[in-house]
């Protein structure tokens, strides 16, 4: 496959940082009277600015790094990053509101008191309330045990946590560069890395209490494994022991994020095309077996959840978009959205709030930098798509696709298809495919850039609109 850049060239860095002054300036001229807080304005231009220019920089200057180099390089930066975000979000959340919570936290707060009760739980030998504990369902349960383990070991402590998260969302970037350059050679593979390692709404996530971070580790890991296993062209029981049991372990952080591993190791093993695993017979053996030892190991819990998934997904998106329509500080317009809208969009959703629509969408507003930077680089996660199905070599990287392709599409039939939280296990694979199209750009395809960079101003300018409008105060 050719390769036309290296790195990220300035040419795209440049514009996007300049679409991203355009969008911001404009819905806050337009809507003055909503202005966005200035304090949120400099978080929203460090991300954004950031990103761009430090993966055009680092890319460039990284290129020339031995392997074992980059990697040590890409590692440690990305730690100390996260080290120093996760210290500095610690106490800014303190100084804002009186505690080390995000704005308006609810998940954490419960996910860290369960942390305490589980570990108690567990030094009282009390396995059989831990393992049924009343009210909680299958793909809750990860996360609390996680962190009672490391309250066990490190005592019960906020800080801790997400100092150990710093680490996995550090290696993490490592992971996606291995993952990334199997698939797509090594220039993808490290813009890859350092994308991960840039990328805002990753750093927000390692300072706050919530499972995202280390879900987001586990799915890549999972991810390495899965590929190492598809790519090996003799049975190897490490690797296929591997791949299960991270596939297993999603289960019970999210549902969805189960059936989609495993559908996505599956759909690849089968139909995954070039000189690996060519056996027709082996796939479907393989298959098989994970199959079965999945619905072995499987609860009932877990097997109920994902009934309900696909029976109710349709009517639990129009029932939570009512909801969301008539709670109060809602806006009524959500009532509308449906698959129909969101599906086309969903490789580029969610759209930044650039005013303050809702005084308690801090959260929204603190990264709404790290939203744009997510719909820019969907610019060319859909021309690596369309470049893999011109070239008729989209078969030889089933699994990635299969994996984020599969997943959105779920989010996108849910009430969730809006909101930025859900969609992050697919991140990676978006990051690993927009790094593909990156070297993939030559000059036929940049032509199509700018005219999308404007395309993406004017439906945040509408996004922002519209969240004023559905609640009167356009």
């Amino acid at each position: 496959m050719p390769e036309y850049n290296y790195s990220l060239p300035k040419y795209y860095s440049s514009k996007a940082i300049a679409a991203f002054f355009i969008a911001l300036i404009g819905c806050n001229l337009l809507f003055a009277h909503r202005m966005l807080p200035f304090m949120w304005m400099i978080f929203a231009t460090i991300e954004a600015v950031c990103f761009f220019y430090f993966t055009q920089t680092l890319s460039n200057r990284w290129i020339r790094f031995s392997e074992k180099k980059f990697v040590h390089k890409l590692f440690y930066t990305a730690l100390i990053l996260k080290v120093i975000w996760v210290i500095f979000a610690y106490y800014f959340y303190i100084s804002m509101s009186g505690v080390p919570f995000e704005f308006s936290a609810a998940d954490s707060h419960g996910y860290a008191s369960q942390g305490e009760e589980f570990a108690q739980l567990l030094k009282d030998g009390n396995f059989a309330t831990f393992f049924a504990h009343p009210g909680m369902d299958a793909s809750d349960t990860g996360f609390p045990i996680w962190l009672s383990l490391i309250n066990i070991i490190f005592g019960n402590s906020l800080l801790i946590p997400r100092l150990i998260h710093a680490v996995l969302s550090a290696w993490t970037c490592v992971l996606l560069y291995r993952l990334a350059t199997n698939n797509f050679g090594e220039a993808a593979g490290r813009l890859s890395g350092i994308m991960c390692m840039l990328l805002p709404n990753f750093f927000f996530y390692v300072g706050i209490h919530m499972k995202e971070s280390f879900m987001i580790f586990l799915v890549v890991s999972y991810a390495y494994n899965a590929d190492q296993l598809i790519r090996n062209t003799r049975f190897v029981w490490k690797s296929i022991a591997l791949a299960l049991l991270g596939g297993i372990v999603l289960f019970f952080f999210r549902t969805a994020l189960g059936v989609v591993a495993i559908f996505s190791l599956f759909t690849a093993l089968v139909f995954t095309k070039g000189r690996k695993m060519k056996k027709w017979g082996k796939r479907v053996i393989i298959a098989l077996w994970v199959g079965f030892a999945i619905g072995a190991l499987a609860s009932s819990r877990v097997i109920d959840e994902i009934e309900i998934l696909y029976e109710y997904g349709g009517s639990n998106q129009q029932a939570g978009m009512q909801l969301r329509a008539t709670e109060e500080g809602g806006n009524p317009y959500a009532k509308y959205g449906s698959m129909v809208i969101f599906a086309p969009l969903i490789l580029t959703l969610p759209f930044p709030s650039f005013i303050e629509a809702l005084a308690e969408q801090q959260n929204q507003m603190m990264f709404s930098g790290g939203y744009f930077v997510r719909n820019v680089y969907s610019f060319f996660v859909i021309l690596a798509l369309v470049l893999l199905i011109k070239r008729h070599e989209w078969r030889e990287h089933l699994f990635i696709i299969t994996f984020f392709a599969s997943y959105l599409l779920i989010i996108a039939k849910s009430s969730f298809a809006v909101s930025e939280r859900f969609h992050l296990p697919a991140v990676p694979f978006l990051l690993v495919m927009a790094a593909y199209g990156i070297t993939q750009a030559g000059k036929k395809e940049r032509k199509y850039y700018v005219p999308y960079l404007v395309f993406i101003v004017l439906v945040v300018i509408g996004w922002n609109w519209f969240k004023l409008a559905g609640r009167g105060i356009s």
